[in-house]
């Protein structure tokens, strides 16, 4: 009998697993394939290693900064801050017609492009700073969705400057079509804006062998390989845990992070049934051999829209190319291959679009969508690279579903978020991405809370 099971390791699972396991609790986390990370993975092909998922850490602070989401993080799960090795941006651009902002980890640098290029919004963008800072964000209760466009009006009258403000939001953490909640901008709007972008040496896999290593070295224990078939419910108390070889797991309590629809599923209460559109991306990750510096690229993140309003939708084309984020991993202050760049791309996908292709028209369109990913990056960026692509690689929605198990590829998981975890059971509750808190940092923090708020009361 464990004390917790929790069912994905991606990092809210580990947020909640070495918090317990902190705890003294017997703590098994489960996870369907062979590698951990869930969104936010890595993996070696040729040589050369792709991330998966992380573009930036949000919420950069310096070290000994206190009340700030990434410093909590580090003390709920003794975690010292130093070996994070974070590495600041340099600047990132939001890329409209006609003009861009910029912004780095110190906000002043945004405060002085929106004086500089919207003038007489200025004093109305710092009440809508004041306004957010005052904000309770966190709370587990509250309203489902308060639309951010609607909250927005009041406080920036210029259309052009709330779509601008509102870009990096939608694609940094919004489940809502053309919308964002309004909690969930105010968090984002924080670690974004108010703090920043960082990306630890090495990427992604410093997090994830951190805290792997730092669960087993608390007694948590992890199988990979382990896909949960269904949970056994008895009335309101999940009983049992069976996994797809037919074994049988009980526990005290269970977490879910795999998402709400999915969990239901797994408890035997229909297929999934996502009640509005569920959005998700296609990226693409190609490396050249040369730098950023000897390209013209500078940036470490755009953001993009070729329109004065941004359509945050599902396209009804493959992948629509007129929005995206383009990250140059290299272009952090540090970095351990400094002589090659690494061009990511992110776009809106349609999955339905994507999941009726045969083999042979899935991995055509594949190619083709690359190709074309690539030449609007470079349309974006305002040059032609000088060298040659080595390595090249795209995700698509169908790639999601299969590595993550997120029905239609969803990336930010349902519309209807669970803030308190609660999903009817007694003992199982959801954490993660469905449960409302976004992105690296917003995972394990969602993990931590879910794990102190029903497991350590």
């Amino acid at each position: 009998m464990w004390d917790v099971i929790i069912i994905g390791a991606g990092m809210s699972g580990f947020g909640a697993g070495l918090r317990l396991a902190l705890a003294g609790k017997k703590v098994l986390l489960l996870e369907q394939h062979n590698s951990i990370g869930g969104l936010n993975g890595f993996y070696y092909r040729n040589g050369i290693k792709y991330d998966v998922g992380l573009h930036a850490l949000t919420n950069f602070v310096s070290v000994g900064s206190k009340g700030h989401p990434l410093t909590k993080l580090c003390r709920q799960l003794r975690i010292p801050y130093e070996q994070l090795q974070l590495k600041e941006q340099r600047l990132t651009r939001i890329r409209f017609p006609q003009v861009d902002l910029t912004f780095s980890n110190n906000f002043e640098q945004l405060l002085s492009e929106v004086d500089e290029k919207f003038p007489q919004e200025v004093d109305n963008f710092r009440r809508l700073d004041a306004h957010i800072l005052q904000l309770s964000d966190t709370e587990l209760s509250g309203p489902d969705f308060v639309s951010a466009r609607t909250q927005l009006k009041p406080f920036i009258k210029n259309s052009y400057l709330r779509e601008m403000l509102l870009l990096p939001l939608f694609y940094y953490g919004s489940a809502h079509v053309n919308d964002l909640d309004w909690r969930q901008f105010a968090i984002l709007y924080k670690a974004i804006y108010k703090e920043g972008f960082s990306r630890p040496l090495g990427g992604v896999r410093t997090i994830l062998r951190l805290l792997r290593e730092r669960f087993r070295e608390w007694g948590g224990t992890l199988r990979v390989k382990a896909r949960v078939a269904h949970i056994q419910c008895v009335g309101q108390e999940a009983k049992r845990v069976v996994l797809a070889s037919g074994e049988v797991l009980e526990a005290k309590q269970i977490l879910s992070s795999i998402g709400l629809q999915e969990t239901r599923q797994l408890c035997g209460q229909g297929g999934v049934n996502h009640t509005q559109p569920v959005l998700t991306f296609a990226e693409t990750i190609s490396t050249l051999d040369a730098s950023s510096s000897s390209q013209g690229w500078h940036d470490t993140i755009v953001f993009f829209s070729k329109t004065p309003e941004v359509h945050y939708e599902t396209p009804l084309q493959l992948v629509d190319f007129n929005s995206g984020v383009i990250c140059i991993p290299e272009n952090y202050q540090e970095h351990e291959c400094p002589q090659r760049t690494t061009l990511r791309t992110t776009h809106l996908a349609n999955y339905h679009q994507w999941s009726q292709l045969t083999e042979e028209a899935y991995y055509a369109a594949k190619a083709k969508c690359l190709e074309a990913s690539r030449a609007c990056a470079f349309d974006i960026l305002g040059s032609k690279p000088q060298g040659s692509f080595i390595a090249e690689d795209m995700f698509t929605p169908r790639t999601i579903l299969r590595f993550t198990g997120h029905q239609q590829g969803a990336i930010y998981g349902s519309p209807q978020k669970i803030r308190d975890g609660n999903i009817g059971y007694k003992n199982l509750f959801l954490c993660g991405t469905d449960q409302g808190f976004l992105g690296i940092i917003g995972a394990l923090l969602s993990g931590i809370s879910m794990a102190n708020y029903h497991c350590l009361k």
